[in-house]
């Protein structure tokens, strides 16, 4: 893959949240990860001072409880930015595993050259800040439907929202986004299609 088209892809998906970035200021040399569906960018317990942009594919964030369960925190299309903002920011553990639902290509940078780049133009951090915005809006919309809709309405809100995950993806990974058990999801789905006929 072109190492120039990559970086295009980044400075485009930033260019739509802000105007008028330097580019010329972003001079960091940066990795190229092709992943195999099930590999992943960043394990849970990792210590990651990367920070990453999706190229092309689907991840998945989930955890693991110290009993085993597993939990979907959220699901990430690219082309978006991804990574641990603890690992990153604050040198901890990542509390949470990035998988590779599909074949994934990205790109990594050192948070700290990234950061202290970006800090050199205002509208580069102004474009990053409207997306810390944007991520910070879809994690209260999760968390308000987690609350208030029930589960079958968060089934309705998933398959709106990824309709080309709901045959796709395993059928635990669907439950635990939404936050139930893979036999209530399947009484879900009977009841809709009797509903649908």
């Amino acid at each position: 893959m072109d190492r120039r088209y990559l970086k295009q892809q980044l400075m485009d998906f930033f260019n739509q949240y802000q105007l008028g970035i330097n580019w010329r200021l972003l001079t960091l040399n940066f990795e190229v990860h092709s992943l195999h569906k099930g590999e992943c960018l960043v394990h849970q317990g990792e210590h990651s001072s990367k920070v990453f942009f999706l190229n092309k594919g689907l991840l998945r964030y989930y955890s693991l409880s110290d009993n085993g369960k597993e939990y979907t925190q959220t699901l990430a299309k690219a082309p978006r930015m991804v990574g641990s903002t603890r690992a990153m920011v604050s040198e901890q553990p990542s509390l949470f595993s990035i998988e590779a639902l599909e074949p994934c290509l990205a790109i990594s940078f050192s948070w700290k050259s990234f950061y202290q780049q970006m800090s050199q133009d205002l509208a580069f951090m102004q474009a990053y800040a409207k997306f810390m915005e944007s991520i910070f809006i879809s994690k209260e919309m999760k968390e308000h439907r987690m609350a208030s809709h029930s589960a079958t309405q968060r089934y309705l809100d998933f398959c709106c929202d990824f309709p080309e995950l709901q045959r796709s993806l395993p059928q635990q990974q669907i439950a635990s986004y939404i936050g139930i058990t893979p036999v209530a999801l399947s009484r879900i789905r009977a009841k809709l299609k009797n509903t649908m006929g």
